[in-house]
């Protein structure tokens, strides 16, 4: 089976490739794996020290290493105030020589009308990094803003958890998909034919509404299936394929799922064909729904696949997450101090301030108060890893490549240096 995910917002096309067929494992011999030197290493730490591979400087990670611990109250100007809270506080970057009313500062400013809030370009340093701003402009009318003092701000934004990513697919299996199921006979202890199976889309597994390993009485009097997701999906179609050898009669309703309230969406009859029989359920106007229900006109039903065409709602990992900034106004000192991430997690919120604005009825700007933390300092963690207590190995290649002319270019200390190295490893040289 090969299933293909198509963005409905461009992009590339991947494709996933599901098989029902077993995978063959390799497994290496111990002997295979000694003579190849394939054994596991344990992490490499010197004496009292740490790994030095997460401090180590790379592209876009100029900030990435303890930024906030080498600012202090002299390299900022503005809101010299940066003792609590410090790890939550994002500042506007305005390198030396360029002013921090410039066009590249960040600055707020009221338009002409003084109805118009004008913030300038510029770049936002914090703990994960640089994130550049283009220039923007805010309506206070058509955010129908009321008479009072806001915040404004750029929320700053790291998060790496996967995203929901909308795809078009046809006749797509739901087989490992988080769907809450649920049937009609879920209300009988240890019915041998589960409704999960229905969604496995395999030759041997099938759900079942009647089994004759219980009595009449204990058989379910109607026959559904239900399955729920927290991410929407927009089906355009809904399949269900009866296992081989069925003789079925009798019609299929699929409903939309909401708070328990069942809204139809489609009808069908059964269907046969070459393999058997099948419901195709066909929805007119397709919605994005978190839950739905197929109902069955008879009892003595079974389904043994579900597959679906439209639009699914899919969590796409991020293969490199980068920091981003949202514009937020709220209140004077109202910023949430913790906010939602992609996973529904509340996480600390952080900020950087811009500037305190007063405004009246009339949606104009009476005042605007500066409220920015401005930097100079364009910190490169250079010197911690260089510095940094027990990378005794990483310091000492340093300074022989920093001073490689005096001590391997001059003879005079170029053989000191030798000798030094020789009455280290406790080889005595005599003149």
């Amino acid at each position: 089976m090969s299933q293909l995910l198509t963005p409905t917002s461009g992009g590339v096309v991947p494709q996933i490739q599901s098989t029902t067929s077993p995978n063959r494992l390799n497994v290496l011999s111990r002997q295979y794996i000694g003579v190849n030197n394939l054994e596991s290493r344990p992490t490499e730490w010197v004496p009292d020290g740490r790994p030095i591979y997460r401090r180590l400087p790379a592209s876009a990670e100029t900030y990435q290493v303890d930024f906030f611990n080498i600012v202090n109250e002299s390299n900022i100007l503005g809101n010299t105030f940066v003792g609590e809270g410090i790890e939550e506080v994002g500042y506007v970057y305005v390198p030396y020589g360029l002013s921090i009313n410039g066009p590249v500062s960040l600055e707020v400013v009221a338009s002409e009308s003084k109805q118009d809030l004008l913030i300038k370009a510029g770049n936002i340093v914090w703990k994960y990094g640089k994130v550049e701003v283009l220039p923007t402009v805010v309506n206070l009318e058509v955010l129908d803003v009321l008479s009072g003092k806001y915040d404004l701000a750029y929320r700053l934004i790291y998060d790496d958890s996967p995203i929901p990513q909308l795809y078009e697919v046809s006749d797509f299996a739901l087989t490992g998909l988080p769907l809450d199921i649920t049937a009609s006979t879920d209300s009988v202890i240890g019915w041998r034919y589960p409704a999960v199976n229905a969604f496995l889309n395999t030759e041997t597994n099938f759900w079942a509404n009647e089994d004759t390993y219980f009595p009449a009485f204990a058989q379910p009097a109607t026959a559904y299936l239900q399955w729920e997701s927290e991410l929407g999906h927009a089906y355009k179609t809904v399949t269900l394929r009866c296992p081989a050898g069925t003789a079925y009669t009798g019609t299929a309703t699929l409903s939309y799922v909401n708070d328990g309230v069942l809204t139809p969406a489609a009808t069908a009859s059964v269907s046969s064909d070459t393999v058997g029989q099948f419901f195709t359920l066909t929805v007119e106007e397709p919605v994005l729904q978190t839950g739905w229900n197929v109902t069955f006109s008879s009892a003595n039903v079974s389904i043994q696949s579900i597959t679906v065409s439209g639009n699914l709602t899919l969590l796409e990992p991020q293969a490199s997450p980068s920091p981003r900034v949202v514009l937020v106004m709220y209140p004077v000192n109202t910023l949430p101090a913790t906010v939602l991430n992609n996973q529904g997690e509340e996480v600390p919120a952080a900020y950087c301030k811009l500037a305190e604005v007063d405004t009246d009825s009339t949606y104009t700007v009476t005042r605007i108060k500066d409220t920015r933390s401005i930097i100079h300092r364009d910190y490169v963690p250079v010197a911690d890893w260089l510095t940094a207590p027990f990378d005794e190995d990483l310091i000492n290649l340093y300074e022989q490549v920093s001073d490689y002319d005096s001590l391997w270019m001059a003879p005079t200390s170029c053989m000191k240096q030798e000798y030094a190295n020789l009455t280290t490893d406790q080889v005595i040289v005599e003149a």
